[in-house]
């Protein structure tokens, strides 16, 4: 059973489109509009909740979150400038700020707290930043995301569309109900 979210009514829209055209194979009560960093799990599909709340050793969670962040490598130094409330003013930011620490600055290490503290027994495969696992800025986040590495590779950043950076983006697979010290974890690039 697949279940597709999107922030964006506009691509629910789009997604239903092509599943009527025979273009995609999902049914189209389970493509629905959520916002991961806001919403109330009741506002998930009936079904999608009782898998969370019943089995949630059977879900797998895949998730491609933005790579936006509230600063950039120039802002420090004076040459650039912080991207106001692109990681504050959501619901998920205020809960888990303490867990986050400066991490609270990455969109996508929020998804990584919310589904690793609320859907705490499933498998979380990712395409997003490395930082995560060695920047000083996410030590305390470290702290509590512990997780068994399963598989993974990594990518340049600008193979993606609509991305121009040149920076790595792993695609990592963790059983997060295995809570192991990430020490080191070994890919394909």
């Amino acid at each position: 059973k697949i279940f597709a979210s999107t922030l964006d009514k506009s691509d629910v829209d789009g997604t239903i489109d092509r599943i009527r055209e025979g273009k995609c194979d999902l049914l189209e009560n389970n493509v629905f509009q959520f916002d991961f960093l806001n919403d109330d799990f009741s506002k998930l599909p009936k079904e999608l909740q009782d898998i969370i709340k019943n089995e949630p050793q059977k879900l797998i969670i895949f998730i491609n979150p933005p790579y936006a962040e509230a600063t950039s490598g120039n802002t420090p130094a004076g040459t650039g400038r912080n991207k106001s409330l692109v990681a504050r003013g959501n619901k998920i930011s205020e809960v888990y700020k303490y867990i986050l620490g400066k991490a609270n600055n990455e969109i996508f290490a929020q998804f990584f707290i919310r589904i690793y503290k609320e859907i705490p027994n499933c498998i979380l495969a990712s395409f997003s930043k490395l930082k995560y696992l060695n920047s000083t800025n996410f030590v305390r986040f470290r702290e509590t995301f512990k997780a068994k590495f399963l598989k993974g590779f990594i990518c340049p950043a600008n193979t993606f569309d609509n991305v121009s950076g040149k920076f790595p983006i792993g695609f990592l697979i963790w059983d997060i109900k295995i809570k192991e010290k990430i020490d080191k974890i070994q890919v394909e690039v």
